[in-house]
């Protein structure tokens, strides 16, 4: 990339700072340097997000989901229409320091690399509330990014989410898989979140905790801040007590297994996680259920909160779960992790499990003259004003740098949609809530087939 020119490298240091603070009931509110700004009408229009981009496209209103996107079922797969909608990011420590440009397109794994130029020409991207064409911005702590895209979700399958009980502060659920808890990368209406809003008319909740998105089972939703607040500090103590049931390969040991490896980061932009000594702390217990020889049901009692914790930890002691897409292949080595034996150095399995699970897998290129087309915007001069008012008049279904526009998506097998790993029971010294076992994790009767 360029360096920025003398000329714009001044502009954005000129500019007045924006930065985030949220208040008790987590409303977000910009703080701005009011020596300077001129007068109330500046600070309106910092604060406020450009007309140019809200009107007839978005709300103002970070939290608002869109009501009327349309979606489908086929083959028990729901899949949602496209539509307009803004990411919104604060700057990372490590972003800090960086370019614009480059920040996305390694942190988020833009398929083409020059989309987010493209789009930043194309007025998509604003800083702190202003719009930025540079790409060549070096972020500072403190930014606020939004970026406007044209949104395809990932599907989810098509299941109800259950409630097992309900209370004035509470709303415990039977999480389906598939989707994620909440807003993140292409969810945001397909989550259970999401679907609690659009389908259940279900407003306001807020989550406690969080299930992978393959992961099924118990999830306690508040229904109100002080809940939120109360039940969170008790998370935070320590006084959760956690039970999940998981389907290992493998016959499980007899006993209680107990495993402290540490855990960190692998490949930061999928949130894989492996073990590594400079990792966090970690333990989760084991206990196994019954086998059939080949595999196992095993019960999971984390005592830390670690992403990936149980997945990662089965990995280790050579017993992964059956259908685990990220952590029960080869990429990990010939032992598939075991052991943390993975074989190479981590910066080489780092690349080559970010490499099995590139969105390149799951997409066939239709559009021979879409990269070219993308870098020609990129690399050449843009009238502003022209693609703004093409997105006020859109109607959602196409657009030109899109990379999903001009692919056609290979629909993925069940093992991407749910994982063998099911959350049983969360309790405490005052409260409990339980759910069913999946029919996976049930022992057949004798004598049944």
């Amino acid at each position: 990339m360029d360096n920025c020119p003398t000329s714009l490298a001044k502009e954005q240091q000129s500019k007045p700072r924006v930065y985030q603070k949220c208040s008790k009931r987590r409303k977000s509110e910009l703080i701005i340097d009011s020596d300077k700004l001129e007068n109330k009408k500046q600070k309106l229009q910092i604060c406020s997000f450009p007309n140019s981009f809200i009107a007839g496209v978005l709300s103002l209103r970070d939290d608002e989901m869109p009501m009327n996107v349309g979606h489908y079922v086929k083959d028990g797969i729901r899949f949602l229409n496209p539509y307009w909608s803004a990411y919104k990011a604060f700057a990372k420590a490590r972003w800090v320091g960086r370019k614009l440009a480059d920040v996305y397109t390694d942190e988020f794994l833009t398929f083409s690399p020059h989309y987010f130029k493209a789009a930043c020409k194309m007025g998509r991207v604003y800083v702190n509330g202003v719009p930025m064409t540079n790409y060549n911005y070096v972020v500072q702590n403190g930014d606020s990014i939004y970026h406007l895209c044209h949104r395809h979700e990932h599907p989810i399958l098509d299941l109800p989410i259950k409630i097992v009980e309900e209370t004035k502060d509470l709303l415990v659920i039977n999480k389906p898989p598939s989707m994620p808890v909440h807003a993140c990368g292409r969810y945001k209406l397909n989550t259970v979140i999401g679907l609690l809003l659009t389908e259940y008319k279900r407003a306001g909740l807020r989550v406690l905790h969080r299930l992978d998105r393959t992961t099924s089972g118990l999830l306690l939703l508040a229904k109100n801040y002080e809940t939120d607040l109360k039940f969170k500090k008790t998370l935070k103590d320590g006084e959760w007590k956690k039970e999940y049931v998981c389907k290992v390969d493998g016959v499980f040991p007899e006993g209680e297994v107990v495993c402290e490896q540490p855990l960190g980061s692998l490949v930061p932009a999928m949130g894989i996680q492996c073990i590594r000594e400079d990792g966090k702390f970690a333990k989760t217990v084991f206990k196994k259920v019954w086998s059939d020889g080949k595999t196992s049901i095993v019960r999971c009692f984390p005592e830390t909160g670690r992403t990936h914790q149980i997945r990662v930890h089965l990995q280790y002691l050579g017993y992964p779960i059956v259908n685990d897409g990220y952590y029960n292949t080869y990429d990990w080595g010939a032992e598939k992790g075991k052991g943390a034996n993975y074989g190479k150095d981590v910066k080489q399995l780092s690349k080559d499990v970010a490499d099995a699970h590139s969105q390149h897998h799951f997409n066939e290129l239709v559009d021979p003259s879409y990269c070219e087309r993308v870098e020609k915007i990129a690399n050449g001069n843009v009238d502003l004003d022209f693609y703004l008012e093409k997105i006020k008049e859109s109607n959602a279904e196409y657009d030109e740098i899109c990379f999903a526009c001009h692919t056609k998506k290979k629909i993925p097998s069940l093992n991407h949609f749910m994982l063998h790993l099911h959350c049983v029971k969360y309790e405490t010294s005052s409260w409990s809530f339980s759910t069913e076992l999946p029919d996976w994790a049930k022992e057949p009767s004798v004598g049944s087939v």
